[in-house]
């Protein structure tokens, strides 16, 4: 062997390894990534659409008329609208399964092998994986924030699919029971906005939860910038005690019998209602729809009777999601690194397929409990995350002592 060999030589093993988020391996690596995380997303976002829309084909196909090829558009266009809808939920679990698949395709090929032999550490093979999750948390922050909404917004608007006639603003809705700091309401909803109220009932009630107060009207509008609301065309009771403190004309009120009600008329009336308008307007909405405008200044809402648990749950679930794609692509590939890195064997990937599942169950389950009152919000939106990134410096401590004892 020459010495210009023996120096090439040399130099290579002295060359350091560094840690680099585009060189080739990184690009190599990220294309398989991607490439099988799409599959899979593919897979499951098949499967979704195929159960979404199986209930409501014919309503979406007869949307925007007659004609086979009208029919296939308006099929299609529904498909791309409820996609962001449907992907975001399953985002990240697809992402552990594709970094998964391209793990056991490096192990098999023995590239994997290849790799560890050319001195490179476990830690300075996660670029790829760091890229990856930057990418798809982006992706999924952008998909359930504004893509999602944005594509029901449209349905709404079109009376597009089951969902987008049920959320239809336009209409005014059925009668609705809310409750207020200061009592019950029963009322049919002009959503606006502004939103009107129509043929209501209130009930307010005193401190002791005493009925004190019945106001009946045909509308309610709210006064600008108060909590007071313009009623017409009514009737309303006071009780005897708070007439007397009121020097008001009291009336009896039999409730539950009709027949014994004397209630006085009025055409305008102004009420204290706690409601705040823009919760009105989007009542009876699912979370997961409300642009994120109206998200946080419905969780930051300081008005009674608003259940800003769900909204701050749900704003915390998505600031966590940024994280949860690059969270769960790096666990995938700390468990394949500590699991499979001389073979694949079917109980260790039984294993690790079970972990990312639990995982992706964790953050339903916390979602639900977050948005139910049984975890505090932040709590729901960021144990899943942080639990995922304790377990990654885990499992990458565990590698390091396996290397250690090894003598690698």
């Amino acid at each position: 062997m020459s010495d210009n060999t023996l120096s090439v030589l040399d130099e290579v093993e002295r060359r350091p390894i560094h840690f680099s988020p585009i060189g080739r391996h990184t690009r190599y690596m990220l294309a398989g990534y991607l490439r099988h995380v799409l599959i899979v997303t593919s897979v499951l976002l098949a499967v979704a659409l195929t159960i979404d829309l199986w209930p409501q084909l014919y309503v979406v196909a007869e949307s925007q008329g007659q004609g086979v090829l009208i029919a296939m558009w308006s099929v299609l266009r529904f498909s791309a609208l409820r996609t962001p809808d449907l992907v975001a939920p399953f985002l990240p679990f697809a992402t552990f399964l594709g970094v998964v698949w391209t793990e056991v395709a490096l192990t098999r090929s023995g590239e994997r092998m290849l790799v560890l032999n050319s001195g490179r550490s476990p830690i300075q093979c996660l670029a790829p994986v760091v890229v990856l999750g930057l990418l798809l948390g982006a992706v999924e922050f952008t998909m359930d924030a504004y893509l999602g909404p944005a594509a029901m917004a449209v349905q709404m608007h079109e009376r597009l699919g089951l969902d987008g006639q049920r959320l239809d603003r336009t209409r005014r809705g059925d009668d609705h029971w809310i409750v207020s700091p200061n009592g019950l309401l029963s009322t049919q909803i002009e959503y606006g906005p502004p939103p009107v109220l129509h043929n209501l009932t209130f009930y307010r009630r005193d401190a002791t939860g005493q009925l004190i107060e019945v106001d009946v009207a045909s509308l309610a509008r709210q006064v600008p910038g108060t909590n007071r609301w313009l009623m017409r065309n009514g009737r309303y009771w006071v009780s005897q005690r708070t007439a007397a403190a009121n020097d008001t004309s009291g009336s009896n009120f039999a409730l539950g019998n009709p027949a014994g009600e004397t209630m006085i008329p009025f055409s305008t009336r102004i009420v204290s209602l706690d409601l705040d308008p823009l919760w009105l307007s989007v009542f009876g909405m699912e979370v997961q729809y409300l642009p994120m405008r109206v998200l946080t200044t419905l969780a930051q809402s300081d008005l009674g009777g608003l259940p800003r648990g769900l909204y701050r749950t749900r704003l915390q679930v998505l600031y966590g999601e940024a994280l949860l794609p690059g969270a769960m692509a790096l666990l995938a590939a700390s468990l394949s690194m500590l699991l499979l890195a001389y073979g694949t064997p079917s109980k260790a990937l039984v294993v690790i397929v079970f972990i990312g599942y639990v995982a992706h169950f964790g953050t339903k389950a916390c979602l639900l409990m977050g948005e139910n009152g049984y975890m505090p919000p932040v709590m729901a939106g960021w144990l899943v995350p942080l639990a995922l990134f304790a377990t990654i410096f885990a499992v990458f401590r565990v590698i390091a002592w396996q290397r250690s004892r090894s003598g690698l």
